[in-house]
């Protein structure tokens, strides 16, 4: 029999999967930085574009340097997360000097659970970049690719929506699951919609 072929007589060259090695997580290095709001603050006070930590994501986001961001427990306090593999990232470009460097990892000293599941946030949020950059919009879990305005739902393959999961194969195995779904077309809201909406005597539902 030959090597192309498995047992149930189909070729491996037709097999399709919806799990994807994303990365080997052998030498990938991180850093932990944090910025200390006011503590009177409540946990959930407003961000801005002028915001520190949202500064610095965002510059990192730019970079293409996995970046994740999140507040803690204590008021006001908020921290970012930084991995790359190789050479150290210039952290006096892409990090803001109110911000506070308060640990450094290495594969060598183990991947914590906590580090490893922000990791895979980091990871999502690049794709989510990537899936952006495309003309996706993101609803819930799901990437979505919205139809123009005037283009009718025939090929529907071009807005099939995606969505992603994570987790560790083996020791050091990053790997995705893509779960594809059909949903009902989309459409950016326009002012039109909004029009229609307001002179609407009944409930306005899309076509």
């Amino acid at each position: 029999m030959s090597s192309c072929f498995v047992p149930n007589g189909a070729s491996l060259e037709d097999c399709h999967s919806n799990l994807f090695d994303l990365a080997d997580l052998t030498g990938i290095k991180w850093r932990r930085f944090v910025w200390q709001g006011p503590t009177s603050a409540p946990i959930l006070f407003p961000v801005t574009d002028e915001d520190p930590i949202l500064c610095s994501f965002s510059r990192c986001l730019k970079a293409d340097v996995l970046s994740v961001w999140r507040r803690h427990q204590t008021p006001g306090r908020r921290e970012l997360w930084l991995f790359w593999w190789g050479e150290d990232p210039n952290f006096s470009e892409l990090i803001h000097p109110e911000l506070a460097g308060e640990e450094d990892g290495m594969w060598e000293t183990g991947l914590s659970y906590e580090c490893r599941t922000l990791l895979f946030k980091a990871i999502h949020n690049l794709l989510e970049r990537c899936l952006m950059n495309r003309s996706f919009v993101r609803i819930g879990k799901w990437f979505v690719k919205p139809y123009e305005k005037d283009e009718k739902p025939i090929n529907k393959s071009e807005h099939l929506s995606c969505a992603f999961t994570f987790f560790l194969h083996g020791e050091s195995h990053v790997c995705t699951c893509v779960e594809i779904n059909q949903h009902q077309p989309v459409y950016h809201v326009t002012e039109e919609h909004l029009t229609l909406a307001q002179q609407s005597n009944s409930p306005f539902q899309g076509e």
